[in-house]
């Protein structure tokens, strides 16, 4: 019970600072949400981010709710994430260090073997940008234009997921979501000039957005077995298309040169707007050599030209793959520890849905980790990604960055009613 009210205390926690949390820099969360941001858990993101297809008992299964019907222990999963990134454009280079708690989850056995249910509380989105521009307005006055562009806030979103075993193999799920969250963007112009000290202030357009609604995904699972020890399963997840829901304030304030505000004024409050996330159609696939192999391929399909958002004329459908394997060398060893130790790897391609100055962006990464086993079926967590996404042609930036995730997972039974003779 100590353990249901550590991670009781956590969850609230978590909810309470999460908004906040989100902090990935980057130049390429700058449209409307923000980036969204990968859904699986420590394990997941150490094999290249698969998990639609490949089950694992011992790591809670939040990518496919169906697959949730593997976990026969009450779990708890927690991580943190550090995020290190180096920036390159055709004129500048420069890095941005940040770091979050990435997610908490838990899952129980309603009825063995047959139906488990999750909750879990995660980012879906982040958004933390800063971009400056300049331009020549008045050549005989020498008035300079600069435009500082910012933004930052993220959704969040809490989940309920279920997994529910039909017959045999055959295994469905279905995960509710509340996303909630604000958003805060700014457009700061400022006019300078060393012959007309009157040009010397600055304007600031701001926006602030705030979400509150629900979402739903579908999952199915089948499992067969070839012989006693190799399986195979296949998986497929449904995001529905919705619509959510919020309302936003645009206001405009002048400021001095240093940031002091002289007048502030709120020209909409409360107007109304909405967003369409796009229907989701994501299919995977895994061999397993029982307590030794694993090896997984994901395939993702977001249908983004097909919502009616303010930028969907500059959005594309995207396809994303990803493939990763985990390996234990002998998870019944005495003598050697590293043995019993779970090694994982994987790569991924995904494809982001805005364009930037006509320009599509992409987004490769190699993963790796490991799982280090601790008391019982309990384990340290830790998972690695170098990757890189955009380009330094048209104007556009190239990112290269480096993503630690530590995480811990408790497994116990502890909602199983005990014995006595």
């Amino acid at each position: 019970m100590k353990i249901i009210k550590l991670g009781l205390l956590g969850l609230t926690l978590f909810v309470y600072g999460s908004v906040s949390a989100q902090t990935i820099n980057t130049p390429y969360s700058n449209h409307q949400l923000g980036e969204f941001l990968f859904q699986g858990l420590s394990h997941n993101y150490a094999t290249g981010q698969v998990g639609i297809g490949m089950p694992t008992p011992w790591h809670i299964n939040l990518q496919n709710p169906a697959l949730l019907t593997y976990n026969s222990f009450s779990s708890f999963q927690v991580a943190l994430q550090s995020d290190f990134r180096n920036y390159r454009s055709e004129l500048d280079e420069s890095k941005a260090q940040s770091g979050s708690l990435r997610f908490l989850a838990m899952s129980f056995p309603v009825v063995a073997n047959r139906w488990t249910s999750a909750f879990a509380v995660l980012p879906l989105t982040t958004m933390n940008y800063s971009t400056q521009s300049y331009s020549l307005i008045d050549e005989q006055d020498s008035v300079l234009q600069s435009i500082n562009n910012r933004g930052e806030g993220g959704l969040t979103q809490v989940q309920w997921a279920n997994g529910i075993r039909l017959y045999k193999g055959l295994t469905v799920g279905f995960k509710g979501s509340y996303i909630f969250g604000t958003l805060e963007k700014a457009s700061n112009i400022s006019l300078s000039s060393p012959k007309v000290s009157t040009a010397n202030y600055v304007v600031s357009y701001y926006d602030m957005s705030r979400y509150s609604d629900l979402n739903l995904s579908l999952g199915l699972s089948y499992q067969a077995k070839l012989g006693e020890k190799n399986i195979v399963t296949m998986g497929l997840v449904h995001g529905l298309s919705k619509k959510i829901e919020g309302t936003i304030d645009f206001g405009r304030e002048r400021q001095t040169p240093a940031g002091i505000t002289l007048s502030d004024t709120l020209l909409i409050a409360d107007e109304y707007i909405d967003f369409d996330l796009p229907k989701s159609y994501e299919f995977g696939v895994s061999y397993e050599k029982l307590n030794k192999l694993r090896v997984g391929l994901d395939i993702s399909f977001h249908d983004w030209e097909s919502t009616q958002n303010s930028e969907s004329a500059t959005v594309r459908n995207t396809l994303s793959i990803a493939t990763g394997m985990e390996i234990i060398p002998d998870y019944t060893s005495v003598s050697s520890y590293l043995k019993r130790t779970s090694y994982r790897f994987g790569v991924n391609l995904r494809q982001l849905p805005y364009l930037e100055n006509n320009t599509e962006i992409n987004d490769f990464g190699i993963n790796f980790g490991a799982a280090f086993p601790v008391s019982g079926y309990s384990s340290m967590d830790v998972a690695f990604k170098y990757g890189f996404r955009g380009t330094t042609d048209n104007s556009l930036i190239e990112e290269r960055y480096f993503q630690v995730v530590i995480g811990a997972t408790i497994n116990d039974r502890w909602f199983q009613k005990r014995r006595y003779d």
